[in-house]
C-alpha cells in the first residue's frame, strides 16, 4: 500500500502525465524494481494506471474516466460512469474494444449527439480475474457458440474441448480464455453446465449464480450448525430471562413456512393495550467472530423464490432451533408495548425472554377465523388463542387506520404463488390474497420495528436503521407530468412534497383504468428503502423511527440490532458499545443493502423464468389482460395470473403506432388508441424462458 501511494504521488506530480519506469524507479529509490514492477502490473490489471509508449500514467491525467458497461445491443451500447449522477455514456459499436456487460472499463468521452449527454469510446477494458458469464450454449455442425443473457445479440465462440457433457440448449456458465480486439474475436471455456434452458429450475439457478447468491454452506459453517442443533435449547440458557411461557402466544404463517421468526401475544388492560412481539433469538445462537456469523453476513438475507428458499443461516437453525415451533420451549428478544385505546404508543420495552408458542395459526385459518367463515373443526382447533385472535383483528384495523391518516402510503401491487409439480416444473400460477390476518400481522410488526429504532435513536447507541428518503425532485417532475396528462389536480407537487399528498393521489386513481400507472410512477418516483446507520426516518410509511427487527432468521440487519439491544439490555456501558459496533453497523448497513438488491433481482428474474415456462401451455390461445405499460416499440400486457409479455409493434400490420405523453400509443393509421389500464384481448406467441421473457400479439 506504501508503494502504490508513493507510486501514485509520483505520477501526479510530473510534469508529463506519462512517466517511465526508470524514472519512476529513481524516485522510489527505497523500493526495488521488482517491487515497482509487480505492483504497477497490478495497478494497470485494476485500471488505476494506463501504460503507454511514455511509460505510465493515471487515467485522471488524461481525462479518462471510470464507468461499467451496462447495455450491449449489438451496434452500439452504454456505460454508467462512477460519479454520483451515475452518468450515462453511449458508445457507438466500433469503439467497445470487446468490453462485456458488467465490465469495468476506462473511457474517453465527448458531448453526446442530440438526445445523448455523452458519447464514448472504450480505452481499456478491467476485466474481473472471477468473472464469468451465463447464457445458453448453441450446438449447430461445425458451429459452437454461446449466446450470453447479458448480451443477446451477441454471439461467443466457445472452445469446443470444454463442451464435456453439454448439449445444444444448455444454460451454461462460461469465462473468456481469449479476449479480442472485438466481441467476435473472444473464445469462451464452459465452466459449469447447469441444464436445459428450456426448464425455469435450471435457470433458476443460473440467476442465483450471477447474483452472487451461494446455494451451499461452508463445510466449517454447517459444523457449527450442527453443534448448535444437537445442543438444543437448554435450561442454562435460560439464566436472566423473562418466563413468559404462561402467555398466551401464538405464530401467523402460511402454512408452508418453517422458519419462523415471530410470534405475538395480546392483552386488553384498562387503558388500551399490551401488545408482545416474540422474536427468535438468533444473536444467542450465532455469535461475533464463528463461521455462522462470517456466512450470515456474507449472505445478508434468505432468498425466496417460487417454491424454494436459499436461506441464510443453515436449516439446523433456520427450522430447528431458532425456529419458534408450537410447543416448545425457545429463546426470544421480546418488544413489550403498552397502545392506547387509540393505538398509539405509550409506552414500550425490550426483554430477553423463554416463550412457547401454544399454536402455529395459518394465514387461511385465521383469516376464516376473522370473516366468520371458519368450519367448527378450524373454531376448535384454535380455542386456545381465538379470544387473542379476534383482539388483534380489532387492534389491527385501528393500527392501519392511524397508518393512513398519518399519510402513510398504501400502493398496491399483485404478489403470484407459483405451484410446481414433483419435478420442480410449474403447474399453476395464483394471484397472493392478502387478508385480515396478512395485513394484522404487517401492523404489528410496524409497532415493533418502529419501537427498536427509537431505542437505537433515543439512546444513541450506533444502529442500523430502515430508512426511505424523500423523493427525487426530477423524478417527481415526470409524475407530475403523467398526473397533468391524466387531468389530476397535483401540478405543484416538487421535491419536499408531504407523504400525505402522494398518498391522495394513490387514492384518488384507486379502481380506475389509469390505477396500475399511477402506481408505478408514485413508486419509481421514489428514493429506494436502504439500510444505514443513520436514523433518517421512512418516507412512505411516514415515521420518524423505523428499523427491520422482526426476522433476524432471514435478515442480518435484524440480527444485528438483536447483538447491540442485547449488551444495552445487559448493561455494557455506551463507550463499550460503540467501541464494538461503530464500524459494524456501517459495514453491515451498506453490506445488507446491497445483498438485498442482489437477493430481489434473483428473486424477479427466477420468478419471470417460471412463468414464461408456465406460459409455453397456453401458445395461440387468447387471454384477457390489463394495458400495463407502454414504450416506443410495443406495450406490455399483464394477465389475470399476474403473468407479463410484450406485444411489439412490429408484430401489428399496418399501424402505425407514436408513444404520446409516455402513457399511451396513437396509430396514426388507424386512429386507435393504446393506453395503460386498458382491457386487452392477446394470444401467446413464444416465450424464453431463458431470459423470463413471454411474447404476445394483439387479437
Amino acid at each position: 500500500m506504501k508503494l502504490q501511494k508513493t507510486i501514485e504521488k509520483i505520477l501526479r506530480e510530473t510534469k508529463n502525465p506519462y512517466v517511465p519506469l526508470k524514472l519512476i524507479c529513481t524516485r522510489a529509490a527505497s523500493f526495488s524494481k521488482p517491487q515497482i514492477r509487480s505492483c504497477l502490473d497490478q495497478m494497470e490489471k485494476s485500471g488505476q494506471v494506463l501504460f503507454g509508449e511514455q511509460g505510465f500514467a493515471l487515467p485522471e491525467r488524461l481525462d479518462l474516466k471510470r464507468g461499467e458497461i451496462v447495455k450491449v445491443a449489438g451496434s452500439f451500447g452504454f456505460a454508467q460512469l462512477d460519479d454520483e449522477e451515475k452518468t450515462q455514456v453511449f458508445i457507438p459499436g466500433r469503439y467497445f474494444m470487446g468490453a462485456m456487460t458488467g465490465e469495468q472499463v476506462l473511457l474517453r468521452t465527448r458531448p453526446g449527439r442530440v438526445g445523448m449527454s455523452l458519447e464514448g469510446e472504450v480505452v481499456q477494458v478491467i476485466p474481473d480475474p472471477d468473472g464469468a458469464f451465463v447464457g445458453v450454449l448453441h450446438l449447430s455442425g461445425d458451429s459452437c457458440f454461446v449466446v450470453l443473457d447479458c448480451m443477446p445479440k451477441t454471439e461467443i465462440k466457445v472452445r469446443r474441448s470444454t463442451l464435456g457433457e453439454a448439449k445444444d440448449g444448455d444454460k451454461v456458465l462460461v469465462k473468456l480464455v481469449v479476449r479480442g480486439r472485438k466481441h467476435f474475436g473472444h473464445i469462451a471455456a464452459i465452466e459449469r453446465v447447469f441444464g436445459d434452458s428450456g426448464r425455469a429450475k435450471f435457470c433458476a439457478d443460473a440467476i442465483l449464480h450471477q447474483n452472487h447468491i451461494k446455494l451451499n454452506f461452508e463445510p466449517e459453517t454447517l459444523q457449527e450448525a450442527a453443534q448448535v442443533f444437537e445442543r438444543g435449547v437448554c435450561p442454562d440458557d435460560f439464566a436472566g430471562r423473562e418466563d413468559l411461557r404462561d402467555w398466551v402466544i401464538c405464530t401467523i404463517d402460511s402454512k408452508e413456512t418453517k422458519d419462523i421468526d415471530d410470534a405475538i401475544s395480546l392483552q386488553k388492560t384498562a387503558d388500551g393495550y399490551q401488545l408482545g412481539v416474540h422474536i427468535a433469538d438468533v444473536s444467542h445462537y450465532v455469535r461475533p467472530d464463528t463461521a455462522l456469523d462470517s456466512e450470515a453476513f456474507e449472505r445478508g438475507t434468505s432468498v425466496y423464490y417460487a417454491n424454494s428458499v436459499v436461506p441464510m443461516l443453515p436449516k439446523e437453525l433456520s427450522n430447528g432451533v431458532c425456529s419458534l415451533n408450537p410447543d416448545e420451549d425457545r429463546l426470544a428478544l421480546s418488544c413489550i408495548a403498552q397502545l392506547d385505546e387509540q393505538g398509539h404508543i405509550k409506552d414500550y420495552r425490550f426483554a430477553k425472554t423463554i416463550i412457547r408458542s401454544r399454536k402455529k395459526c395459518a394465514y387461511s385459518e385465521v383469516n376464516a377465523l376473522l370473516d366468520g367463515t371458519a368450519s367448527p373443526d378450524i373454531v376448535e382447533a384454535y380455542a386456545q388463542v381465538i379470544d387473542s385472535l379476534q383482539l388483534m383483528g380489532q387492534l389491527a384495523q385501528i393500527l392501519e387506520d392511524n397508518r393512513f391518516a398519518r399519510g402513510a402510503m398504501n400502493i398496491e401491487s399483485n404478489e403470484s404463488k407459483i405451484i410446481m409439480d414433483e419435478e420442480g416444473d410449474p403447474v399453476d400460477i395464483v394471484v397472493r390474497d392478502r387478508g385480515a390476518s396478512e395485513k394484522a400481522i404487517e401492523e404489528l410488526m410496524l409497532i415493533a420495528n418502529e419501537c427498536a429504532a427509537n431505542l437505537g435513536r433515543k439512546n444513541k447507541l450506533p444502529f442500523v436503521y430502515r430508512v426511505h428518503e424523500d423523493p427525487d425532485g426530477i423524478k417527481l417532475e415526470t409524475l407530475r407530468t403523467i398526473l397533468k396528462a391524466f387531468g389530476y389536480p397535483y401540478t405543484d407537487i416538487k421535491a419536499g412534497v408531504p407523504t400525505k399528498k402522494l398518498a391522495e393521489i394513490l387514492d384518488l386513481s384507486r379502481g380506475k383504468p389509469e390505477q396500475i400507472l399511477i402506481h408505478k410512477m408514485v413508486l419509481r418516483s421514489m428514493a429506494k428503502a436502504k439500510y444505514s446507520e443513520q436514523p433518517l426516518g421512512h418516507y412512505s410509511l411516514s415515521l420518524d423511527d423505523y428499523a427491520h427487527f422482526t426476522s433476524p432468521i432471514r435478515r442480518y440487519p435484524d440480527l444485528s440490532i438483536h447483538r447491540i439491544i442485547t449488551d444495552f439490555l445487559s448493561g455494557v456501558p455506551a463507550s463499550e458499545i460503540r467501541a464494538r459496533y461503530d464500524d459494524f453497523v456501517v459495514d453491515s448497513s451498506a453490506h445488507s443493502t446491497q445483498c438485498e438488491i442482489n437477493a430481489m433481482m434473483a428473486e424477479r428474474d427466477c420468478d419471470d423464468a417460471y412463468k414464461a415456462q408456465y406460459m409455453q401451455q397456453f401458445i395461440g390461445q387468447d387471454m384477457p389482460g390489463i394495458v400495463s405499460g407502454v414504450a416506443p416499440y410495443g406495450f406490455y400486457v399483464q394477465l389475470e395470473n399476474s403473468c407479463e409479455g410484450l406485444v411489439r409493434l412490429a408484430t401489428i400490420e399496418g399501424s402505425d403506432y407514436e408513444l404520446v405523453d409516455d402513457i399511451k400509443l396513437v396509430d396514426h393509421a388507424g386512429g386507435k388508441t393504446i393506453s395503460i389500464g386498458d382491457p386487452i384481448t392477446v394470444k401467446t406467441t413464444n416465450t424464453n424462458v431463458s431470459l423470463g421473457q413471454v411474447d404476445f400479439a394483439l387479437v
